[in-house]
């Protein structure tokens, strides 16, 4: 199977765009905000190769995906792909997710529960943005006192200095697909002040299958403490370092992220 942009309807008329490419167990890309499903490019030949069929899906907003006027809620986006899950009539699907995207596997977990779930893979994500008494491990510099601030664009979040320099293959990938989408002013703003007040940390310890979690070294948002924490909580996972990446190993080392995504599939399939 060889497919790019099908598309399917999802229960409130959204049109959501995925390429399904490759045949056996099946894998679930879930990208970030503001990425595509084009920027999973080196896992996804990687996972094909190796024998996966591998779905990678434009969040709404994103991408070929439409960008409609409401769903502005990482839940509604979980649904999203609650939704594929059910059209394409995956089971024992692994879902990857990176930044944005894992809060959306989250969501789904939330949503519609462990069934048709193998697996789970974390890409530096923190499961609360926002720090306060409760959780020092968000995002660099983020509080409930500057939150608007930081999704207007008027606070300096994270700390864009410890993110090593883009690697060439990543420019030209996105030179080939296009890079970080550029939102008008306002056009995600609720999608943002939902994902930085939401706090998934009371479904982290239902995520049963098997999970393995990623960050990079010099990850510009979040503490490895976090990442940590989110390691020992999930019941059955393990954590990578990767240390010359950021907020990306998936695209920083992508040979090494792969040789070890490939055997964490092959452990746990």
């Amino acid at each position: 199977m060889t497919d790019y942009a099908n598309s399917f309807r999802t229960s409130d008329g959204v049109r959501l765009v995925y390429d399904d490419l490759g045949s056996g167990p099946a894998v679930l890309l879930v990208h970030g905000f503001s990425c595509q499903a084009a920027h999973w490019a080196f896992q996804r030949e990687a996972l094909v190769a190796a024998g996966y069929r591998t779905v990678a899906l434009d969040l709404r907003f994103h991408g070929r995906s439409d960008f409609p006027v409401s769903g502005q809620r990482v839940s509604r986006l979980g649904k999203d792909v609650g939704e594929l899950i059910e059209h394409l009539e995956l089971a024992d699907v692994t879902l990857i997710g990176h930044s944005l995207g894992v809060s959306v596997c989250l969501a789904y977990f939330d949503l519609y529960g462990m069934d048709r779930a193998r697996a789970f893979v974390a890409i530096d994500q923190s499961p609360k943005i926002t720090n306060d008494e409760s959780w020092a491990w968000g995002v660099r510099s983020v509080e409930w006192s500057n939150v608007w601030d930081s999704v207007n664009g008027r606070f300096q979040w994270g700390n864009p200095s410890l993110e090593p320099p883009t690697p060439p293959h990543v420019g030209r990938l996105f030179t080939e697909v296009g890079g970080l989408t550029e939102f008008a002013e306002g056009a995600v703003l609720q999608l943002l002040v939902d994902h930085f007040t939401a706090d998934w940390r009371d479904v982290v310890p239902m995520v049963t299958v098997p999970s393995w979690v990623a960050t990079g070294r010099y990850s510009p948002s979040f503490p490895l403490e976090g990442m940590q924490w989110l390691a020992d909580t999930l019941p059955k996972s393990s954590l990578s370092v990767f240390e010359n990446s950021g907020h990306c190993p998936h695209w920083n080392e992508p040979e090494e992220f792969n040789s070890q995504l490939l055997a964490f599939l092959r452990t746990n399939m």
